[in-house]
């Protein structure tokens, strides 16, 4: 009978939970923990970018509400190259005002003169149209139909409304990308005539009739090389969507 109490007792003492190994496996998990935080950190700021697309600019390549992937490395070792969808620092938005800013020389927010560094980055995704030195053109060259423009609403008494071409270096431009005509009325659609000017680049939505891009920018309106972040390759989000991004 004593017996069958002490291997009880034993059965009893082997059962409970060592106090080291406890505190061993939180030790092992919290190194686990730290160690992919430290990975997670590492990829997204030097191997990869990740962004979210908001609008419609960049339609149908990417349609709004979708999610990227880009490579850093594509820009850290090879070159932007026209055509390139890209992701790249547009300017900043101030934490004093919530004013969004292109950069400035001198780093800092032009009202409240805060700097940079202290402000939230604002990212965009747009494709590399003009490559340091190119001529760029944005020419009216005829009219369409008013129902051939979809992606906003536009009202002609004639029915018809006024389309252009892209010239780089005096070429035309076969853009197989863009979901439409690309309007061009010389006001709210401006012709272009420019030079890019070297380590910059010029850059446009795919969905030209309703993108926020260079046309509008003003005197700052190319990005610079090192503002030049991924070259995007995939979109993974949603998943209807998920495929490369050409």
């Amino acid at each position: 009978m004593r017996v069958e109490e002490g291997k009880k007792k034993r059965t009893a003492a082997e059962g409970k939970p060592k106090k080291g190994g406890l505190v061993s496996e939180l030790l092992e998990w919290g190194k686990i923990i730290v160690f992919a935080a430290v990975a997670a950190f590492l990829i997204n700021h030097f191997l990869i970018a990740n962004s979210n697309i908001p609008t419609g600019s960049m339609e149908n390549t990417i349609m709004a509400g979708s999610r990227v992937i880009g490579s850093r490395l594509h820009y850290t070792f090879g070159e932007v190259q026209r055509g390139d969808v890209a992701i790249f620092i547009y300017g900043y938005k101030c934490r004093n005002d919530g004013r969004v800013y292109r950069e400035t020389e001198e780093g800092v927010c032009p009202d409240c003169g805060r700097a940079d560094r202290r402000n939230q980055v604002i990212y965009y995704v747009k494709r590399v149209i003009g490559m340091p030195g190119d001529h760029i053109e944005i020419r009216r060259t005829g009219e369409v139909p008013a129902e051939e423009i979809s992606k906003l609403p536009v009202r002609s008494e004639s029915g018809m409304v006024p389309v252009g071409k892209l010239y780089v270096n005096g070429e035309e431009q076969e853009e197989l990308y863009l979901p439409e005509p690309m309007l061009v009325d010389g006001a709210q659609f401006p012709e272009v005539d420019l030079t890019v000017p070297e380590d910059c680049y010029y850059m446009l939505g795919d969905n030209r009739n309703n993108s926020m891009d260079a046309r509008y920018w003003g005197e700052n309106n190319f990005v610079k090389r090192d503002k030049m972040l991924a070259k995007v390759y995939f979109k993974y989000w949603p998943l209807r969507e998920i495929g490369p991004v050409k």
